[in-house]
């Protein structure tokens, strides 16, 4: 009778009689989704001219700014302007204004020296 009874527990309860760690299905589809969204404003600043590192890691600020404000619903409130703002703005500025703005902070290589310098190879040889 014992033995009865445990095997009905065993068909009733989970496949396996541990957690496996895997994520949610829904975490999993929140996160594919996050990441569908914020390709579309990482495509207009790829069309910008912006670097690949800073791409990725635009990319990867929008889809944690997404996860979090859905998974954490009270305290992720108060990040949906930011996440707002880093979306909407590369879609309503223009890719060259973009590319205008992120260079502005590069400055020109600096010049050594004044003049047009002194030659210091060697000498051309002796016509004969």
């Amino acid at each position: 009778m014992q033995q009865g009874r445990h095997l009905s527990r065993l068909r009733t309860a989970r496949p396996y009689h541990r957690a496996m760690g895997f994520p949610a299905p829904w975490l999993i589809a929140l996160v594919l989704l996050c990441f569908v969204l914020a390709a579309i404003p990482t495509r207009r600043l790829s069309q910008a001219g912006i670097r690949p590192g800073w791409l990725g890691a635009y990319l990867m600020l929008l889809v944690l700014l997404g996860v979090v404000v859905v998974a954490a619903r009270g305290p992720g409130r108060f990040l949906i302007p930011f996440l707002v703002v880093l979306y909407v703005a590369p879609l309503v500025v223009a890719p060259g204004t973009t590319a205008r703005w992120l260079r502005r902070g590069r400055r020109p290589p600096k010049h050594v020296g004044s003049g047009p310098g002194r030659d210091i190879g060697p000498d051309d040889p002796p016509v004969p």
